[in-house]
């Protein structure tokens, strides 16, 4: 945990809490590219976070799959400096496949040698792609479209859980929940006490469609039998100081926090 800073005044510390989380936010949606070797041969891998999210086996107009990771890389990084919603992310056909665009960025296109060599249709590949990125960003599909006629991912034409790009679906209708899969992000984190107020920032992580559902992380400092003290953290679905309704199956990573008032 990060130390907590003398009281400061409000203003300032505002201030300081808008740049810490947008410090977060960053590197919570980190883009990296790498090589890898997968079933024998060299591949590019793209990342957001720890997680891989496109797998590039082929070349394409020239570049190799690693260059070609560097500048899908490239765009998703400038892509991810936006807002974004489920509805940003989209799958759209193109001359000989599919491409995934971010607003009206193209990030990479899914070509029919890029999709044979993965074992999937170009739009199945694509919309895989994007399930993983919106899985690592933490955003829920409320409204996935459903494939094209003819162009349905199946079992077999899926690239194999093993390659590291397991779509990872938001949770089901009703108390279902999907509990595979692995999403984080950064999300306020406030308490108060007896010594004063805080605010500061929190890093959640769990299956992606609990992780859509924080809102922020409730922290409750007791004192334990005058000899030391607990802290506990709840991921909570709003910011309340009176009601705690805390989100199942997710877990707090890291902290920091800004001290705003002492009593």
């Amino acid at each position: 945990m990060l130390r907590r800073v003398k009281v400061v005044p409000l203003a300032l510390a505002v201030a300081l809490f808008a740049a810490l989380a947008a410090a977060a936010a960053f590197s919570a949606a980190s883009v990296s590219y790498r090589s890898a070797e997968r079933d024998g041969h060299r591949v590019g891998e793209v990342l957001i976070g720890d997680q891989v999210v496109i797998v590039l086996r082929t070349s394409a107009g020239g570049y190799v799959p690693l260059e070609r990771a560097e500048v899908v890389a490239s765009r998703l990084r400038a892509a991810l400096g936006e807002e974004l919603g489920a509805r940003d992310i989209e799958v759209m056909p193109v001359a000989g496949g599919s491409a995934l665009y971010i607003g009206d960025r193209l990030i990479v296109t899914a070509n029919q040698a890029e999709a044979d060599a993965q074992g999937a249709t170009p739009e199945a590949l694509a919309s895989l792609w994007r399930s993983n990125i919106l899985g690592a960003l933490g955003i829920a599909d409320v409204s996935p479209e459903a494939p094209a006629s003819g162009q349905e991912a199946t079992p077999s034409q899926e690239p194999a859980p093993s390659q590291g790009q397991t779509a990872k679906p938001a949770a089901a209708a009703g108390d279902s929940i999907d509990w595979t899969g692995t999403a984080q992000k950064w999300v306020p984190i406030f308490s108060l006490e007896t010594e004063g107020a805080y605010i500061g920032a929190a890093q959640v992580a769990g299956p992606p469609a609990q992780v859509a559902k924080v809102k922020g992380v409730a922290e409750l400092r007791l004192n334990f039998q005058n000899i030391g003290r607990i802290f506990v953290y709840v991921p909570v679905s709003a910011i309340s100081l009176t009601k705690l309704d805390r989100v199942q199956g997710v877990s707090v990573w890291a902290t920091g926090d800004i001290g705003l008032v002492r009593f």
